[in-house]
């Protein structure tokens, strides 16, 4: 009889640490506006700004610079569609084509985030630095 309240109670706490560690949410929406710093190892180093529903990205360089759409579906998933000026930049991307970002982990001044897209099986993983919120 001891060790069946001993293995229900071991259940019990596993139960209940594993629905509250389920349970807890990353603060994403702290990254939602601000300037970004994104270093790839084949793409180089990139930034971003993103305010409300638009996002700028360029290279280190300034050379150019793209615009996107932001639309979030939850507080750490969003999507970005490039403009139509975007699109003519890029003419490999089809001209329906979206990114998808997951951020999947929140540190105090980055973010890592798993990119995947609608026109190939890519499914890239970064750490994202937050410059300026």
């Amino acid at each position: 009889m001891f060790r069946l309240l001993q293995y229900i109670v071991c259940i019990g706490f596993i139960l209940t640490y594993t629905q509250h560690a389920n349970g807890q949410s990353k603060n994403c929406t702290q990254f939602k506006n601000g300037l970004f710093k994104l270093i790839d190892p084949e793409a180089g180093v990139s930034y971003f700004k993103r305010n409300g529903r638009k996002q700028i990205e360029w290279t280190h360089t300034k050379t150019d610079s793209s615009v996107l759409i932001v639309k979030w579906i939850d507080d750490c998933t969003y999507t970005l569609t490039p403009t139509k000026e975007t699109l003519k930049k890029a003419p490999a991307f089809p001209s329906n084509a979206m990114l998808t970002v997951h951020i999947i982990e929140v540190r105090d001044s980055s973010y890592l985030q798993v990119t995947t897209c609608n026109f190939n099986e890519m499914k890239i993983t970064n750490e994202v630095i937050c410059i300026k919120r």
